[in-house]
């Protein structure tokens, strides 16, 4: 069965979803320990949700994304408000700069080598490197149309799941690691309130 979602009734099902990861988020006790966000928490549940849905055969959900732009140009924006260039400049330009070069160069040539030995077309490997990866949601869309002008069917698709994979990953592995180096380094001590 197919169930086709209006843009009022995805923007429901987002809402219920990230209040659902908010409510597991206060009652389990070690997600809170482990800093794991509501939204990703929930997302993952409703993920799994979908995935079992559609492959036993009980529905296929179809959601509109009339407003997939506006909310990632939200998003996005956002995140670009903690931004700050005084820690930035802290950590020094070339340390910075080195290590995000090298990190770029690394998962483009792990990806493309993936690729290579499982015989994939190393565009594909491409749709899983760094565009996702470092580039996020807003690069994946931007790149996706781009390689599939060069023939790679489905590319806005695998990079927009690339990026999703990395930005669960990312929330689910970051979490527990900072908050050990919190505690490991009594890095709460040396906190100093800001001015908002």
């Amino acid at each position: 069965m197919k169930i086709q979602l209006d843009m009022y009734q995805t923007i429901a099902v987002a809402v219920v979803v990230l209040m659902l990861g908010k409510f597991l988020k206060e009652r389990v006790s070690l997600l809170e320990r482990f800093c794991i966000p509501a939204p990703v928490i929930g997302g993952v549940i409703f993920a799994i949700f979908t995935c079992l849905c559609y492959v036993t055969g009980i529905a296929e959900f179809s959601f509109d994304d009339i407003l997939k732009e506006v909310c990632m140009v939200f998003f996005f924006t956002s995140v670009g408000f903690q931004a700050n260039l005084k820690v930035l400049k802290s950590g020094g330009k070339s340390l910075i700069l080195g290590l995000v070069i090298t990190l770029i160069l690394c998962q483009n040539f792990i990806a493309i080598g993936l690729a290579k030995l499982l015989h994939i077309s190393p565009l594909v490997g491409l749709c899983t490197g760094s565009i996702p990866m470092i580039g996020g949601h807003g690069t994946a869309g931007a790149f996706g149309p781009v390689l599939e002008d060069f023939g790679v069917k489905g590319a806005s698709t695998l990079c927009t799941a690339a990026a999703t994979f990395g930005l669960i990953a990312g929330s689910v592995m970051g979490g527990p690691v900072g908050k050990r180096l919190i505690e490991k380094k009594n890095l709460l001590d040396t906190v100093i309130a800001e001015d908002d």
